[in-house]
């Protein structure tokens, strides 16, 4: 082992310690009530809405909005954290440790992920549970284990797009607007609440960079025929889309932390 690794391993480290002190501090659903209501209620509340809707209406089986609403339940604290991430920095008055910190910008911003998706994947979790048993729809235990592994990556990617509107909440004032928008567009574009089919084609297009549309894709094909040779391709493909937006939301606070920099 090189003399650069252990250095390397060590601001790793110190980079989650610090992503998981700010997830404490920032997280701003912390008392059991707001968590409760916030994480668990309310989204258990939207997918009972949906299912028996989209049911009545014939649009598609409990199965499906059983799935997606799971899964949009996993947006709301990814989103929402990725932008809090960020402007609660600037709400406390804490931004400027950010960029005085001699730490690499890199290693600081993306660790700030990890804490929001894993929230993300337990509030998936807790409204999954619950909407299998008010909808009378079983899961086996590898599809609940297969979901929970692919909606880990569509987390990631919401965490990543937060935070890029979240470089935007800097600069803006109206950050809770920002974050209901993503949602929704999310919602809608990923094909979460609506089946993909019935979009514009030009959403369907578009929809290939949004977060979770390509898990959405995979977890509904579960247990056909074709899911083992789609499972690495949406699962690639919600890597890249991760990856894409963590790139344009490190661009981004750059771009703006010149610019603060050089205007003072």
């Amino acid at each position: 082992m090189t003399r650069s690794q252990p250095r390397l391993t060590a601001q790793a480290v110190s980079c989650w310690k610090t992503s998981f002190l700010s997830f404490r501090a920032l997280f701003n659903w912390l008392a059991p009530g707001q968590f409760l209501l916030a994480m668990v209620a309310t989204p258990i509340v939207e997918l009972i809405f949906f299912a028996f809707l989209g049911s009545s209406l014939g649009v598609e089986n409990c199965r499906f909005f059983l799935l997606g609403g799971a899964m949009l339940a996993a947006c709301t604290p990814s989103i929402a954290g990725g932008v809090m991430a960020l402007t609660s920095e600037r709400h406390f008055g804490t931004f400027e440790h950010i960029l005085v910190s001699r730490r690499t910008r890199s290693y600081l911003l993306l660790m700030r992920a990890i804490p929001y998706s894993l929230m993300g994947v337990v509030a998936a979790v807790l409204t999954l549970a619950a909407g299998m048993v008010a909808l009378r729809v079983a899961l086996s235990p590898g599809e609940v284990v297969t979901f929970v592994a692919l909606l880990f990556f569509g987390c990631l990617a919401s965490t990543f797009f937060g935070m890029t509107m979240g470089v935007l909440g800097l600069i803006t004032s109206n950050v809770f607007l920002l974050m209901n928008v993503a949602i929704s567009t999310i919602s809608i574009g990923a094909a979460l609440i609506v089946p993909l089919s019935v979009l514009p084609t030009w959403v369907q297009l578009a929809s290939h960079v949004l977060p979770v549309r390509h898990v959405a894709e995979a977890v509904r094909n579960m247990g056909t025929r074709d899911f083992q040779g789609e499972i690495l391709w949406n699962a690639g493909s919600e890597l890249l889309v991760a990856a894409g937006w963590a790139l344009v939301m490190l661009a981004s606070f750059s771009r703006l932390e010149s610019r603060m920099r050089r205007e003072g």
